[in-house]
């Protein structure tokens, strides 16, 4: 009883450390390497039970999420809703319901882009109204900061949190972009104009420099890369030529990589480029297949390895393919599976965890660092976001989109005490 006690207690008080950004943090190395290994024990549920007399209405059971959750200990999780809320949800229960402000009659403004938290619980939500919100811990609305008028074009950043500030981008046209750092306190910092579009995802190096991919969204342009210093003056800038960048940038081991389609002369190439920090060339890999992201880690030996993950399309069903390559984009080994995967994958320190669907089927895909397929986890029993987040216990956590609830691959902390 003692035991089960202490292990309710650890529940409620493990988090993540620090501020939580989506990808594996602000370089978006999709690296969680300070845990063993993802675990495939079980897949865990959180949704309202409803004999509970304190579980949300019926109508509120059936409002799903908009976004990914934000684990904020092993039982509770920040959640975007449908419905335009945020809430903070455990044990099948909604702890407290923050609303976003209306855009019509009858209608809320809703999360328009990965949220993130700071050290201290403190939410920040970039809303389809143009606003930035900031919810504390306990749910009351610290502030909001309207920072333009959307239209039907607007292309919308996921955030990105410093320990100086949450930087935000946008393009309301679809073409032009503008970037921005915002004090925790909702005051604006700094903010920049390009004639370029933001791609979705920014990283940021330990400098916190931020490293932003600026793009036409026309293939055959010439794409830029761009390196804005903490208080907001660029650093350097540097072209890419003939390329549509349109995967995130990840910032590891010294190096920046970023994916594009390169268009010129009538050839089209998938090609991965990697500078160093200073924004010079380093070197390029043309690959066979469309990458849909990249993560970094470490090999057994200690030394980086990179993953490339992406499908290639044609006749009957995609067929991902992944990658292992060093730092200097040597290949390692190959795997291929049977199904299209989505978005990057997730290294941890002895095992990597890819997210696919295959027909109406998704799951979890286990390999472990050498390149060997390990085991699938069906994650088709409920309609979830297939971004995932990770919590404190290294479980992986996705957020259902059909209904308020939780869906976890990985263990309780009860078994991880347990020598077996």
């Amino acid at each position: 009883m003692l035991l089960l006690a202490s292990c309710w207690t650890a529940c409620q008080q493990a988090r993540p450390t620090g501020a939580f950004n989506f990808y594996g943090g602000a370089t978006r190395a999709n690296a969680y390497e300070d845990a063993v290994s993802f675990t495939d024990a079980m897949l865990i549920t959180d949704f309202p039970r409803p004999n509970d007399s304190l579980a949300p209405s019926k109508a509120m059971m059936d409002v799903g999420s908009n976004m990914p959750p934000i684990p904020i200990s092993f039982v509770a999780s920040y959640l975007t809703l449908l419905d335009g809320s945020a809430v903070r949800f455990a044990g099948g229960r909604i702890e407290w319901q923050a609303f976003f402000d209306s855009i019509a009659p009858g209608k809320r403004a809703l999360a328009a882009a990965l949220p993130c938290t700071d050290a201290s619980d403190n939410l920040y939500v970039l809303a389809s109204d143009g606003g930035l919100y900031s919810i504390d811990k306990n749910g009351k609305r610290r502030w909001k900061l309207a920072l333009f008028t959307p239209s039907s074009t607007t292309l919308y950043c996921d955030l990105l949190l410093q320990p100086s500030g949450i930087v935000v981008g946008w393009s309301v046209d679809g073409t032009h972009g503008t970037l921005a750092k915002c004090s925790f306190d909702g005051t604006i910092l700094w903010k920049r104009h390009h004639s370029l579009a933001p791609t979705r995802t920014f990283a940021a190096d330990e400098r916190q420099n931020l490293i932003v991919a600026l793009s036409a969204n026309t293939a055959g342009i010439t794409d830029s890369l761009v390196c804005i210093a903490p208080n907001g003056e660029q650093v350097w800038s540097r072209g890419i030529a003939h390329t549509r960048l349109f995967r995130t940038p990840v910032v590891a081991s010294g190096i920046i990589l970023i994916t594009g389609i390169r268009e010129h002369q009538n050839q089209r190439d998938d090609v991965v480029y990697a500078l160093d920090v200073n924004g010079q060339p380093r070197w390029e890999k043309v690959l066979s297949f469309t990458p849909q992201g990249i993560a970094v880690g470490t090999q057994e030996s200690g030394t980086p390895l990179v993953v490339v993950a992406g499908y290639r399309t044609g006749i009957g069903e995609a067929l991902s393919v992944v990658v292992g390559l060093d730092i200097e984009a040597h290949e390692l080994w190959r795997l291929h599976y049977d199904m299209a995967v989505i978005g990057a994958p997730m290294i941890s320190r002895n095992n990597i965890v890819l997210i696919g669907t295959k027909g109406e089927a998704s799951g979890a895909y286990f390999m472990n660092k050498q390149g060997v397929f390990q085991r699938v986890v069906s994650l088709s029993n409920v309609a979830v976001c297939l971004i995932p987040a990770v919590d404190a216990e290294n479980n992986i956590v996705f957020a259902a989109t059909e209904a308020l609830g939780i869906v976890k691959v990985g263990k309780l902390p009860t078994q991880r005490l347990l020598p077996y």
